[in-house]
């Protein structure tokens, strides 16, 4: 599992250049006053991704809120996950987590996890209490739960959880699992939400425990998502307040101010040293870069199109690092759309639109050579981690316009370079299953905008296609919507919704988990299975990978994504962090916590 992200371009050193651009997307006297503080020594600046700000505040998100902006860089600021990562490798931090490591017996059917002491923001316990509360919430989410991996995984896979005491939950599953996978992917979703306040179903209304029943807490959860709905009331609502996280929200500022939030006073665990720490969103990367050079960000990145200006950047005080990527990037084919779904669904197209990405070209020259070639789900980085199979170090499906153009002949398609295919043998023995004799082999793809590194992908990849007759019209909307729009489409009620509409999507990637498996993802009715791909076998394989006690399971599942191109794996940018010298912290620059993922600035201090 894991969390939908906006990706940044790589970049490296080159001759020193001054960088311009314009369209910070902050409110006005914002940056004079932010610089002020900076100056002071009070304050924390840290870069939003272009057109990713946060959205949604209640950390039981859907499917369309479940961005890392989200969760990993907003709500875990006042609502901690239960277990957090470790910042440069794929485990747990227990030692930095509010409870401790599960303990395992019954042979792998029952976890007993028992909390640390931390207190809520208006003096009541965090307690085991809390834990069962956002379990039996999540529940009422179902399939569109962010978390949602299937109907036998978390939290559906659990006969029971219970409350033993107020620092103690037990939960028996109904089959036993690999300890590991599901510490990593099950009990590590959890992030404990304060029952004593939130349990209710109206603002006037008394707190209960009408979340023990499911009818109570699908009123509850009713209650809990209008609220979060309103983004204007997230200082003032009484809810939102009651926090048990290092931070509290002083200002929400969305996509056109900052997110500032303060320590909050009684956390349990490091309070932060700084004063305040501000969320800057910003239009484009131009805009974000022209804050940096400006000195009003202390936490940035560099876009690809700046490489020239890193020496300037470092000689005004900045120290610059590549952080690769724990994750992967991809474009997403609907399998359920009512006019292409037939040929998106042919094994064939989806390896031969694999075979137009020409992942050499995009790293060399849009990345600068800074990343990383995308050929299945698991990333090859860190180098040596147990996860990799042999069949993701090579290229399955190599950059090949001819090689496309032969397989679609083969496949039935009249092919017409710089114009459009047209299907003449239809049906299985042809063009494939549900395709009609004279359909037209014309796409759409629905991308992130102002990320000038993705554009130009996007571009060549139309370029490539064209070459072979793909006919591929593109379209851009911010990444907010891109995501609101790319989720499952539901046939045939939802025929007309934009959640049947969209052929293609691309908006960055998928950060992954410290256990780095496919449920919930390439699943059949996974969460984030938003092309609709189902493959029995694969499926069977997922399944395995999360009971077996090696690693075999989990590599054929590899495998076979790889086979099945499910999603069309693309390069990955390594990530410029630019940050000033004066700044520290655990874990600030890492693969796995501190970069545009789960970032903790409580442990920051800038000098």
């Amino acid at each position: 599992m894991g969390r939908f992200e906006r990706r940044i371009a790589a970049v490296t050193a080159a001759a020193a250049m001054i960088a311009t651009g314009s369209g910070v997307a902050l409110a006005t006297g914002a940056g004079a006053s932010t610089l002020r503080a900076q100056q002071a020594g009070s304050v924390i600046t840290y870069a939003e991704q272009p057109g990713a700000s946060a959205n949604y505040i209640l950390p039981l998100d859907t499917v369309a809120t479940g961005s890392l902006y989200n969760i990993d860089q907003f709500q875990n600021f006042m609502w901690p996950l239960i277990y957090l990562p470790t910042p440069d490798q794929p485990t747990l931090d227990y030692a930095h987590s509010m409870a401790y490591p599960p303990v395992w017996s019954d042979n792998d059917t029952v976890a007993t996890v028992t909390l640390k002491h931390y207190m809520w923001s208006d003096g009541v316990p965090v307690t085991a209490r809390d834990v069962v509360f956002f379990i039996n919430l999540g529940e009422q989410v179902g399939p569109n739960w962010n978390e949602y991996s299937g109907p036998t995984a978390f939290p559906f896979d659990l006969k029971s959880y219970t409350a033993v005491n107020t620092t103690t939950v037990r939960f028996v599953l109904k089959s036993a699992v690999n300890p590991t996978y599901y510490n990593d992917n099950g009990i590590d979703y959890i992030t404990p939400i304060p029952q004593h306040a939130w349990d209710r179903t109206s603002a006037n209304g008394p707190v209960g425990n009408y979340d023990m029943t499911a009818s109570g807490a699908k009123a509850v959860l009713a209650f809990l998502q209008k609220e979060s709905s309103d983004t204007t009331t997230y200082t003032t609502n009484p809810l939102w307040q009651v926090i048990d996280g290092p931070w509290q929200l002083k200002s929400f500022g969305g996509a056109s101010s900052p997110d500032i939030f303060v320590p909050n006073p009684k956390f349990s665990g490091t309070h932060p040293a700084a004063s305040e720490f501000e969320e800057m969103p910003f239009t484009d990367t131009s805009a974000e870069f022209t804050a940096l050079r400006a000195g009003t960000l202390d936490y940035g990145y560099v876009p690809a199109e700046d490489f020239p200006a890193i020496p300037s950047l470092r000689s005004e005080g900045y120290n610059t690092t590549a952080v690769p990527d724990w994750g992967f990037q991809f474009i997403v084919p609907n399998l359920a759309n009512p006019q292409v779904g037939p040929i998106l669904s042919q094994l064939y197209i989806r390896q031969d639109l694999a075979r137009l990405v020409d992942q050499n070209t995009i790293i060399a020259h849009f990345m600068d050579h800074l990343g990383t070639p995308g050929y299945g789900p698991v990333p090859i980085y860190p180098l040596g981690n147990p996860f990799v199979s042999p069949s993701e170090l090579h290229n399955p499906y190599p950059f090949s316009i001819s090689t496309v153009k032969s397989d679609l002949q083969a496949h039935g398609w009249q092919v017409n370079p710089g114009k459009v295919d047209v299907c003449t043998k239809p049906g299985a023995s042809g063009c494939g299953a549900g395709v009609t004799a004279g359909e037209k082999l014309s796409l759409n793809l629905l991308y992130a905008s102002a990320n000038p590194t993705l554009e130009e992908m996007v571009d060549l990849f139309q370029s490539n296609a064209s070459q072979a007759g793909m006919q591929i019209s593109t379209r851009s909307a911010t990444f907010n919507t891109v995501i609101s729009v790319v989720s499952q489409c539901v046939l045939p009620k939802g025929k007309n919704t934009p959640q049947c509409q969209w052929q293609l999507g691309e908006w960055g990637g998928l950060g992954l988990s410290t256990y780095p498996s496919g449920e919930g993802v390439f699943n059949t009715g996974g969460a984030f299975d938003i092309g609709t791909f189902s493959d029995p076998v694969l499926d069977k394989y997922i399944n395995e990978s999360t009971v077996a006690s090696t690693l075999g399971p989990f590599k054929a599942y590899e495998d076979r994504t790889v086979q099945d191109e499910p999603w069309i794996f693309v390069p990955d940018q390594d990530h410029i962090a630019a940050t000033k010298t004066g700044l520290s912290g655990y874990g600030f620059t890492s693969e796995f916590a501190g970069y545009r993922t789960y970032i903790e600035p409580n442990y920051w201090v800038l000098k």
